[in-house]
């Protein structure tokens, strides 16, 4: 017996109003079309909800010939007024640690998002591509496409340049290229306030305050030697220059001179309201496209989690789409190709991607909610920090509530246990409103098989519907709620526990009916049992201090389920000593870009001892470089960890490690982000429980992310071991 879930959000149980919520977007049919080059979809269901006028989101579960695929797409109608479009960088800046999507969309109050452009990672954390707001510049575009909003509201796809010339009253004459870069290699940037934190190198900095005449700046500060900017305040700018240029610049102004700053870019963006970077471009015309300019070209036919957005030929129609991906029993993710088809079936004239992998994610609002919600599976199990999102928002002016919801995670309920229903009210722009549950009057029908309490908990006393009513005002809801006396499926969280030795781990089930329906029930209606091992009456399983596996059953509603719980763990020696060659199992030596200096060999190391060496040269700069050493290994089992032995060399490279799934897809881990130190170290990185089983190990590697810096060298590794869950 399966799981059904009887709605992909919260469960919205009723919903009544004085005056209908606005209207909403076309949404695509129910049935998913089948996109050329895709694997042949089998099966299909679909989730739906509208999220306020001119916005409907879809999430689609295909079952295909190839795997699972889960497909969200909000259908946006750009024709209605209350539809906004704007964009947020992490914090509002360029340079930073970067930040979650839902944060970001809360943020700028938005009721959906996706995030967009691809950034450094692993510096400085700012996009690569352009950003423009409000027909401010923040970042200069790269040659990848970008999704521009025009002045009239138009959109348009494909690549941009852009460049700023200053010119001085004194004649002196820069062209700028460069915006809020901070880097030893750049050597003329503009910056604005919205630069974020930086440092590096020394610089020239010369402070612009803006003029009432349009483009006009006066200089109001020189410094000749910063290694991190000025702050600057709203109204300033600053150019910035380095070697050569720097000093150009220091003899070419002097405090109070005046600069004119003029903008040329193709296709013009002066007066855009937005613009946001991705790339590459898969659809134009209505046809799928080779884009020459596309980030990461070797990504092309590879399955990852992707996110990408399309426009109508006539331009009414706004799609976001975020497809799951390295998640095998979840969602397979699509290949740029593939993604370029679906944008084709679903009627796109025009379409892009955005950053994908881990980065891939969309959030919702659901109607009635103060905030956002994460609408898909992000694949690292978790909301990674981006630089930059794209997000719609709801701009119809907020009202009196005019609609009261009912909300609860389920419409069933096991007699003797409790569900808390939720209110939420909306305006008649669906704009949510605050709702505080003593506001509102809460009653249950009849009295004789449920109660509801003033905070919302219903209880139900005997089996049966019941019916929940609620008004708010003159505003009235009402529910349908049904008391089932048993559990017909029953199953514990998390499916597959593991624990540390000594450790403990909270364990929780999930009920259902025979057709697969939520059924709430209480977590102290739950009888916890263990063999050979200790759980708590609420469920929390307390390891004991060495290595076992536990069976631990749950019992409520006259339905047991039970899992093995696997306590500590035990490692199992992979290679002691790796062997360089080309045979089964040794390691050889593979670089990017090819042919770099370098070996993987046998020599000793430093202290003497057998290992087997990566020698390295990154002293050629300009390109990110990495030098492999690639072996061949197929694991056993599921192993939840990596750990090696590595004598580093304290240059500071990324220190990579690598797997191929068993569906072919090919996913990196970071075991170290600097190779910060001399001597021998144990590292150990955890491997993604959600890996598709079994994995082939194929590669050790060091990386060069910063295409300033010079290094070579050599690292050696020893005792590559795998650890596995359990005795």
């Amino acid at each position: 017996m399966s799981f059904r879930v009887a709605s992909l959000f919260t469960a919205l149980i009723a919903s009544a109003a004085l005056l209908s919520p606005g209207a909403t977007a076309q949404a695509l049919d129910d049935a998913f079309p089948q996109p050329q080059g895709w694997p042949q979809i089998q099966r299909q269901s679909v989730q739906r909800e509208e999220l306020g006028p001119g916005v409907a989101y879809q999430r689609f579960n295909l079952i295909t010939t190839a795997g699972p695929l889960v497909v969200s797409i909000a259908t946006v109608d750009l024709k209605d007024p209350r539809v906004g479009l704007t964009l947020a960088t992490h914090d509002g800046l360029i340079v930073g640690k970067g930040e979650r999507l839902s944060s970001m969309a809360d943020r700028v109050a938005a009721e959906l998002g996706i995030n967009a452009d691809y950034f450094d990672i692993n510096e400085s954390g700012s996009p690569l591509n352009l950003v423009l707001s409000g027909g401010r510049v923040l970042h200069q575009p790269s040659r990848a496409a970008a999704f521009i909003v025009d002045g009239q509201g138009l959109t348009h796809m494909g690549s941009v340049t852009l460049s700023f010339n200053a010119q001085t009253n004194t004649g002196g004459t820069f062209v700028i290229q460069r915006i809020n870069e901070w880097s030893p290699s750049v050597d003329l940037a503009l910056v604005t306030p919205e630069l974020g934190a930086a440092s590096g190198g020394d610089a020239v900095e010369v402070v612009l305050d803006a003029q009432p005449s349009p483009d006009l700046y006066r200089v109001s500060r020189i410094e000749p030697s910063v290694t991190s900017p000025i702050a600057l305040q709203s109204g300033q700018l600053a150019i910035v220059g380095r070697g050569p240029q720097g000093q150009s610049l220091l003899r070419a102004v002097a405090v109070g001179d005046t600069v004119t700053l003029s903008e040329t870019s193709d296709p013009p963006v002066a007066n855009a309201r937005l613009g946001i970077g991705g790339g590459p471009l898969l659809v134009q015309d209505g046809k799928p496209v080779a884009d020459p300019a596309a980030p990461a070209p070797e990504e092309t036919d590879v399955r990852n989690p992707v996110t990408a957005v399309g426009v109508s030929a006539d331009g009414a129609t706004l799609w976001l789409v975020v497809v799951d991906g390295r998640r095998p029993a979840l969602s397979i993710g699509l290949t740029r190709p593939q993604l370029a088809a679906l944008f084709v079936a679903i009627g796109a004239n025009t379409a892009m991607a955005f950053d994908s992998g881990g980065s891939s994610e969309m959030v919702i609002r659901h109607e009635g909610d103060a905030g956002v919600s994460v609408a898909n599976s992000p694949s690292d199990g978790r909301e990674r920090a981006v630089a930059d999102g794209l997000f719609v928002l709801n701009t119809g002016a907020h009202g009196p509530a005019t609609a009261l919801l009912l909300k609860a995670p389920a419409t069933q309920v096991l007699v003797g246990s409790t569900l808390l229903i939720q209110p939420r009210a909306v305006d008649a722009n669906d704009q949510p409103v605050g709702v505080e549950i003593q506001d509102v009057a809460l009653a249950a029908i009849p009295p004789t098989r449920a109660a509801i309490d003033p905070q919302g908990r219903l209880r139900v006393f005997a089996p049966g519907d019941v019916e929940v009513t609620a008004s708010l005002g003159e505003v009235h809801a009402h529910a349908r709620v049904r008391g089932v006396p048993r559990v017909d499926d029953l199953r514990i969280t998390p499916k597959e526990p593991a624990v540390a030795a000594g450790g403990t781990i909270q364990l929780a089930v999930q009920a259902a009916s025979s057709d697969g329906l939520p059924i709430a029930v209480d977590p102290d209606a739950v009888r916890w049992s263990a063999v050979n091992g200790k759980v708590s009456s609420s469920g929390v399983f307390i390891a004991g201090p060495r290595a076992s596996r536990t069976t631990v059953s749950a019992t409520v509603g006259g339905a047991v389920a039970s899992v093995d719980v696997l306590t500590g763990d035990h490692t199992v020696m992979f290679a002691a000593l790796p062997q360089p060659g080309t045979a089964p199992g040794q390691w050889r030596y593979v670089t990017s870009p090819a042919a770099l200096p370098g070996g993987v060999d046998a020599q000793a190391a430093p202290d003497g001892a057998a290992a087997l060496r990566l020698a390295y040269d990154f002293s050629a700069p300009g390109v990110t470089r990495a030098a492999y050493a690639q072996t061949e290994s197929v694991l056993a089992g599921e192993p939840s960890a990596l750990s090696v032995e590595v004598y580093g060399d304290g240059n500071g490279a990324w220190l990579r490690g690598g797997y191929r799934n068993s569906d072919g897809n090919a996913e990196s881990l970071t075991i170290a982000r600097h190779v910060d130190w001399v001597g021998w170290k144990t590292l150990k990185v955890a491997i993604p429980p959600q890996a598709s089983w079994p994995i082939t190990w194929t590669r050790l590697y060091l990386v060069e992310s910063s295409k300033e810096a010079k290094e070579q060298g050599s690292i050696w590794f020893r005792n590559l071991a795998f650890v596995y869950p359990g005795p």
